[in-house]
This record gives C-alpha cells, sequence and structure tokens, in this order.
C-alpha cells in the first residue's frame, strides 16, 4: 500500500534518487541496509554511510541509459563513479569500501569484490566507447589485479569452502574480463569452475522435478542447509547463461533456465496481494521446508536481470509472467522519490531504511528491461523540494535530496538516525538528560516531520509546513494532521 498501481516503476525516478547519493569524487553513498539479514552498521555499531562497492550495478544501470541517450550531464556523474570504484583500492588489490552492512569494520570479502568488477565490466561492455582508451586500460588492470588478489578466497577457484553465489559471481567477472581485455588466464579455468559449482551446490527437486537450487555452501548440500535466498540467484544464472553463448554448452542454459523456475515456483502474493520473492529453503534428506518472510522488495534486481538473459534465449510463458508480476510489484512499492520499500516483515528499519546498494541492482534490471525515455537524463538532474516520507507504525525514512534521517513515531520506538548524502559517516541523537554529545550541528533535521500510530491509522503531528509526500508500508493507513 505505498503509493500507486502502474504497471511498471519509474525508472527515471530510481536513477534520479541513486545520483542524489553520488558525491563530488563519484563515491555511492547510502545508509546500507541489507534488508535479508536484518542488519545495518548501526547494528553493527559503525557509523558509516560511505560508499559500498556493492553498488557497483548502478555503473552498468547508468552505461546502458547512455548508450541509448547520450547526454554530457549523465557521461560526467558515469565517468566519476567509474574513476572513484575503479581507484578505491586496498594496497593488496582488494577494493575499499567491501564492507556493506558492516560498513568499515570489514576489509576483507569475495563477493564484494567481484560485484566491485561486475559494475565496471559491465558498465564497459556498454559504454566503454565512451570513455578515453587510457582509462579503460587502467580498469581492466585494476579488475585483472582485483582477481589476483582475490585469490585468497579458495585459490581463485571454486571448492569445499566456498559459497556459491560468491564463487560464481567470481565466474561471471572471469567471462567479462576474458572478453574485454583478451587476456586468456582464465580461459580454460571457466568451464571447469562451472562443472565444479554444478555438482558441489546445485540440488534438483525444490518445489518440484523441473527445478534447480544451489545450496548456499557445499556442507550444507552435505549435511543440511539453507538453499540460497531468492535475490543471489542472478548471481547463478547470469553466468551461467553467458557461459553458453560462449562455449555453446546447453547444460549451462538447461540449469539456468531451472533456476529461474525454482524462483518463479518458490514466490509467494503478500497482503497486498503483489509477487514476492521467497525467503529461502532449508533442506535435509528428510525434509524441504520454505519460509518466505521477512523478505525484501528492493534487491530482486540481479535474479530478474538473470531471468531476462535465459528470456532472451527463448521465450518461456512462465518466466515473462513472473518478470511482469515483479515489476507490478516494484511499480505498487515505490515511492515518489523513486526508491522502493525495502522489505516487509522485519517491523523495523530494515523495512523503511532504502539501502542505495540494493537498488543498484534493481536500477541495473530496470533500465536494461524498460524503455529509457527522451526525458530520461532531465528527470535524472531535476531538482525535488519536497520531503519524502515512507512510514510505518514503528520507524519511518524521511529524506531531502541532501538530508536522511531513521525516526520512531512519536512513543513507538527509540530510533533517532541522522545523516547526509554527501558525508560517509551518520550519527544517532539522545536523550537531553543523557550525558552524551549532541547531534553534529550539519546533521539536523529540523523540518523532520514526526507522527502518532493510533489505532485506527498513522497521524501527523508536528508544525512544519513544508511539502511533504508521505508513502505508507503496512496495515494502518495515514490519516494526515491529528
Amino acid at each position: 500500500m505505498v503509493t500507486n498501481e502502474r504497471t511498471n516503476p519509474d525508472v527515471s525516478a530510481l536513477a534520479r534518487w541513486m545520483r542524489t547519493w553520488i558525491s563530488d569524487q563519484g563515491a555511492i553513498h547510502g545508509f546500507h541496509n541489507h534488508s535479508v539479514w536484518g542488519t545495518n552498521p548501526f547494528t553493527f555499531l559503525d557509523f558509516t554511510s560511505g560508499h559500498a562497492a556493492f553498488s557497483a550495478p548502478a555503473l552498468i544501470a547508468y552505461a546502458r541509459a547512455l548508450a541509448r541517450r547520450p547526454d554530457d550531464r549523465g557521461l560526467e556523474l558515469w565517468r566519476r563513479a567509474m574513476g572513484y570504484q575503479s581507484q578505491a583500492v586496498q594496497p593488496d588489490g582488494q577494493y575499499k569500501h567491501i564492507g556493506f552492512q558492516v560498513g568499515e569494520s570489514a576489509t576483507t570479502g569475495l563477493i564484494h569484490n567481484v560485484v566491485g568488477s561486475l559494475g565496471l565490466l559491465g558498465a564497459l561492455q556498454h559504454a566503454g566507447h565512451l570513455l578515453p582508451e587510457a582509462m579503460v586500460g587502467d580498469i581492466l588492470t585494476t579488475v585483472r589485479r582485483n582477481l589476483d588478489a582475490c585469490e585468497r578466497y579458495g585459490g581463485g577457484r571454486p571448492g569445499e569452502e566456498g559459497t556459491c553465489n560468491q564463487e560464481y559471481a567470481r565466474v561471471w567477472v572471469k567471462l567479462l574480463y576474458s572478453q574485454l581485455s583478451g587476456d586468456a588466464t582464465y580461459v580454460d579455468q571457466i568451464v571447469d569452475d562451472l562443472d565444479t559449482l554444478i555438482a558441489l551446490h546445485h540440488h534438483r527437486g525444490v518445489p518440484d522435478e523441473e527445478c534447480v537450487a544451489t545450496f548456499r555452501t557445499a556442507q550444507d548440500k552435505n549435511k543440511g542447509g539453507i538453499l540460497e535466498p531468492t535475490e543471489y540467484y542472478g548471481l547463478m544464472i547470469a553466468p551461467l547463461v553467458l557461459a553458453y553463448r560462449t562455449y555453446g554448452h546447453g547444460r549451462f542454459l538447461d540449469e539456468a533456465r531451472r533456476i529461474c523456475r525454482h524462483v518463479t515456483r518458490s514466490a509467494w502474493t503478500d497482503a497486498d496481494g503483489m509477487t514476492r520473492f521467497h525467503r529461502y529453503w532449508f533442506v535435509n534428506d528428510r525434509r524441504a521446508v520454505k519460509t518466505d518472510t521477512p523478505m525484501l522488495i528492493a534487491g530482486m534486481g540481479l535474479t530478474l536481470y538473470g531471468m531476462d538473459q535465459v528470456l532472451a534465449e527463448g521465450h518461456d510463458p512462465e518466466l515473462a509472467d513472473f518478470v511482469q508480476r515483479c515489476l507490478r510489484t516494484y511499480a505498487h512499492y515505490q515511492t515518489p522519490a523513486g526508491y522502493f520499500a525495502s522489505a516487509t516483515g522485519w517491523h523495523n528499519e530494515a523495512d523503511v531504511a532504502p539501502s542505495t546498494a540494493w537498488h543498484a541492482h534493481d536500477m541495473l534490471f530496470l533500465v536494461d528491461h524498460l524503455e529509457t525515455p527522451e526525458t530520461f537524463w532531465d528527470e535524472v538532474f531535476a531538482d525535488r523540494p519536497t520531503l519524502s516520507v515512507l512510514l510505518s507504525d514503528r520507524a519511518f525514512w524521511v529524506e531531502d535530496d541532501v538530508r536522511w534521517a531513521i525516526l520512531s513515531p512519536l512513543t513507538a520506538g527509540d530510533l533517532s538516525i541522522y545523516g547526509r548524502k554527501d558525508r560517509d559517516t551518520f550519527a544517532r541523537s539522545f536523550f537531553a538528560w543523557t550525558d552524551r554529545e549532541p547531534l553534529p550541528a550539519e546533521l539536523e533535521f529540523p523540518d523532520a516531520p514526526m507522527f502518532f500510530v493510533g489505532n485506527d491509522g498513522i497521524y501527523r503531528v508536528d508544525d512544519v509546513r513544508r511539502p511533504v509526500d508521505v508513502a505508507v508500508l503496512g496495515r494502518l493507513g495515514y490519516l494526515g494532521d491529528i
């Protein structure tokens, strides 16, 4: 019940919202809410709201739009973001800013390294011709160095200790890098890597024999454990399809299509009648048990992008219908400011606080799937003075083009988090009767609205008269001023 009943979401509004988080240096800032695991830097006592390499798929989306609709403003924005991601590198060759929901508390990890490379390589595929040749070379050198650095994880190849989606994503990077660079280092590894991953992780029969899922780890397959959450399946589907196109092995496309069926046939319909990704399954040799919620809304994009790759290899009514239903889900849960509700079921900030990283994955799919209108770049660079609120009965998000906050309705909790889109750290305020330092003046948000949750609905109780658009998530409606 967020905003509307359009068939498709407004991709220009989403791209505009993403632009408001990109710094003068090209970093993609954000409050990095992981609405699948229910965590964010605040829960880890890390107050980081700076760049996340997991946001790199936005680079592909902007590149795709530029290739369709050239624009000097868009080109400058994209080049700046490409430059930042390709230069934000640790001394050992791993990317900086790979902690995502734990912020700068983590400086190692495979998945956020390889997604950073995927963003750079995918963007070069679409718009590399718009960059100076020397910059393209530098980006490819960075990706190769990152692949070398990531050999610390399993020696650079999938194995018993790896995580399925992460190892598949590394193979995807090897495929793209090989095609774009002409470097043949990985060519002879790729087919073996994929066959190893299929043997270690794939599981047929959930929810039926036409479906293939993947265990998150080989240990889960051997002892019983969880299958991958749905939002990660694009990291398996897309490289399987690309390998099919590259090597002609039909088994890779067959596996990709069966994974898509696992996603479509595990989906559920929420209280608003919208098609939703399931969370994951727990499977052992006796039972398969599914959980649907709490589960994300923003973040479906990579899996849907993978489905589009399968559909490009032959029409499939079941998959095509599912993609269309998910587009309606995006549209239903999109706010006027362009971002989506993050999730349902957490009943806290994980539902309402939008992560730029998950939205970057959605933007990749949506820009690729939908038309790029003539007005796209004008809308991306338009000013939007109105405040935006995503409201629930336990937490709400408020933002303009510079400031943001995560707050609780009056007496409904103690969320009091404040940040700025142009800063890489945020803070929380404390009660005046505590001995803690006051909120830094530059983070204050004096015209943020406040709400009261009654039995019959949610009311606004502040005196600020700045224009606000309010979208609501949950069973209680917004009833205006009290």
